[in-house]
């Protein structure tokens, strides 16, 4: 089988392509920047370079393709419509594609909480990519992660600068807002499960790891990798957007954003066991499976804290 992956050089994208390899199928991969498609040391990826905004590229892409892994998605934006830019009118150009060429099954990476509610851009652009996804006529499968981690991760590894810096590690409000952090490699493997399963067509499958987790939690678990005994000052809310709205005017990236704030207390969890139950495995805890915040150094966090990722640790 012909398999499209957009977003191929991405977090969840490097490990999706893998799992197909291994599963036999044909991959070829969409990459944004020319370059970035080093990040495959094998020969066996076909490579079209393009954007999802770009329809002709699209139609270069899809020759021969029977399915779609459909990955691309931002979470900060520079202008005001980038997350529709991206999330909607991307999706929607890829299913024209898709459709354009045939394509029997459309998987689509959207995130737990996409709703239709527009105090949240993010969420509601990713809902409306869900939207195109649902009208578009071509069987799909939806998937709805919360929180994703695995080395090169953007979250952990800002948090292991925190812990790294500060002996009182901030947080945001109460710490207590729920997440379901999942294997970025325990996504892919269901990805690639569900290509060669019927029943999982026209599904929107919400899915979250071992174990449900407060941010509190995921300071202590970041800082025990670490070896790192850490306590948390909680800062408020309100300072806190105060101070990112400052920061997003100074700075060309700042280290977290007013969306961001805003998004703290919607709850990111998924049905206990739906993993297990849907694909017959059990995900991998985070204890034990996040040493690479190890890697981060004294001037990576500093890097960090002044909103910028170090491409050795965030190279996509």
């Amino acid at each position: 089988m012909v398999v499209l992956v957009t977003g191929a050089t991405g977090l969840l994208g490097r490990q999706v392509v893998r799992e197909l390899l291994e599963r036999r199928h044909q991959v070829r991969c969409l990459v944004h920047t020319p370059g970035h498609e080093r990040v495959f040391s094998h020969r066996d990826v076909e490579v079209q370079y393009g954007s999802v905004l770009d329809t002709k590229a699209l139609k270069n892409a899809f020759y021969d393709v029977e399915a779609v892994v459909h990955l691309v998605g931002i979470i900060r934006r520079r202008r005001r419509n980038d997350f529709d830019e991206v999330h909607k009118e991307g999706t929607a150009n890829v299913l024209a594609a898709a459709k354009d060429a045939g394509a029997r099954h459309f998987l689509h990476v959207s995130v737990i909480g996409a709703a239709n509610d527009q105090a949240y851009p993010y969420l509601y652009s990713k809902w409306l990519g869900e939207q195109e996804v649902l009208n578009s006529g071509i069987p799909y499968t939806i998937f709805r992660p919360s929180m994703l981690f695995g080395e090169g991760d953007e979250f952990l590894n800002a948090l292991a600068g925190l812990v790294r810096l500060f002996p009182l590690v901030p947080v945001i409000g109460s710490g207590r807002n729920r997440l379901h952090p999942l294997a970025v490699d325990d996504l892919a493997r269901c990805i690639g499960m569900t290509l060669s399963r019927e029943d999982l067509k026209c599904q929107t499958l919400e899915l979250g790891g071992a174990a449900r987790m407060s941010y509190n939690d995921l300071v202590g678990e970041v800082a025990k990798a670490m070896g790192k005994r850490r306590l948390r000052i909680h800062l408020p809310v309100w300072l806190m957007r105060i101070v990112a709205s400052v920061s997003q005017g100074l700075m060309p990236r700042a280290p977290i954003t007013t969306d961001q704030i805003r998004m703290l207390g919607i709850r990111s969890v998924a049905e206990l066991g739906e993993v297990e139950r849907v694909f017959g495995f059990t995900p991998q805890p985070m204890a034990g499976n996040i040493d690479f915040v190890n890697s981060v150094g004294i001037a990576d966090s500093i890097q960090m804290l002044m909103g910028s990722m170090p491409r050795r640790i965030r190279d996509h």
